[in-house]
């Protein structure tokens, strides 16, 4: 539109200044070509006034342009940091509870441990207290056992010295009197002991 509008002018001043030359040399009125200069220099002047408004609101419009460009510029840079912000906010809460989980799964697993080696050591001292008392019943069973044959074998030896007494203790047919006490001792009819050459005399084993 300016340089529709200057072209215009332009052309205007150009035939004000051909008429001008042209009535100077044919020696007629210039008052028309003055008035078409005056026109032209007015359009010229008009044009360079709108030209220059023209170029004031393109400079205003500019430097709002680049006012808002700016602005909007810090806008994105304040929201692209805003967003970088939250987004490390975001990774710094999520790593804080991955890391309360791996706590928490560490802690649990922990706890899993000892309660197991509780439940192996509690078991294992059962374990024992059953073997010390089946041993302590083994060796009682044994005790008793060897106590029943020592005596089974005491009474068996006194049963075999009671008989070997009283078989002493029997009189001896055609002993000549002799006999023997439960000692093994030889005495005579009278009760007195007797020798052991009376003893071999009688044809009797001393």
């Amino acid at each position: 539109m300016r340089i529709f509008l200057g072209m215009i002018c332009f052309a205007v001043f150009i035939i004000g200044i051909s008429l001008l030359l042209l009535s100077f040399f044919k020696r007629k009125t210039k008052k028309r070509a003055v008035i078409t200069i005056a026109i032209g220099f007015l359009l010229v002047t008009v044009g360079v006034s709108l030209s220059a408004c023209a170029s004031s609101q393109n400079a205003t419009s500019q430097l709002s342009s680049s006012s808002n460009t700016k602005s909007e510029e810090d806008e994105d840079k304040e929201t692209e940091a805003d967003k970088k912000a939250e987004a490390a906010k975001q990774a710094e809460a999520a790593r804080q509870a991955e890391v309360a989980k791996q706590a928490e799964a560490a802690k649990q697993a922990e706890t899993a441990k000892q309660a197991e080696a509780t439940k192996q050591a509690e078991a294992a001292k059962q374990a024992e207290a059953a073997r010390q008392a089946e041993a302590a019943k083994q060796a009682e069973a044994a005790r008793q056992a060897e106590e029943a044959r020592q005596a089974e074998v005491a009474r068996q030896a006194e049963e075999a010295r009671q008989a070997e007494a009283a078989k002493q203790a029997e009189p001896v047919a055609d002993a000549g009197g002799y006999h023997r006490d439960a000692k093994g001792k030889w005495h005579r009819s009278n009760g007195q002991f007797a020798s052991k050459r009376e003893i071999a005399a009688a044809g009797l084993a001393w």
